[in-house]
């Protein structure tokens, strides 16, 4: 008789390559590390740079508001706010960027801009659009089963 364990670790096996947790995740850090690189020379990480930038752009006043922005949960989105707060790089009162704040997102954008390019290039401009349709497409149906739940 097999082993249970030893059964249901090789089905995993067998499916992980389709997983779809896996392989999101796997691009994300791959495309997150590369961002990372580029904005090294100024002391921002892609998620915190994303993060100063919602800020920027959004009506958000609550925490909850932006972590909705950023698709977050809203304890991972209180401690990188906490850390942007240390380093006087958002408000300590109010959800807003400090002039430091926006001093660091603006040296940080031309090294976004290269990064975001070298993606682009990479890609291609069709497969580009194609893979943010799809992306969106995958949002929308995992909100809507959310919902549905």
């Amino acid at each position: 008789m097999s082993d249970p364990v030893d059964v249901t670790l090789e089905r995993y096996r067998r499916v992980v390559l389709a997983c779809a947790v896996m392989n999101f995740r796997q691009v994300a850090r791959s495309v997150t590390a590369r961002f990372d690189d580029q904005l090294r020379p100024v002391g921002l990480r892609a998620t915190q740079l994303n993060l100063l930038m919602a800020i920027e752009a959004s009506t958000a006043v609550t925490i909850t508001d932006l972590a909705e922005i950023l698709a977050m949960d809203r304890t991972t989105m209180t401690r990188n706010l906490k850390l942007l707060r240390e380093r006087k790089l958002v408000e300590s009162k109010r959800i807003a960027l400090t002039s430091k704040g926006r001093r660091a997102a603006a040296e940080a954008l031309p090294l976004w801009e290269r990064a975001q390019a070298e993606i682009l290039n990479s890609l291609g401009k069709k497969r580009w659009a194609a893979l943010l349709d799809e992306l969106a497409a995958v949002k929308s149906s995992v909100r809507r089963h959310v919902v549905e739940r």
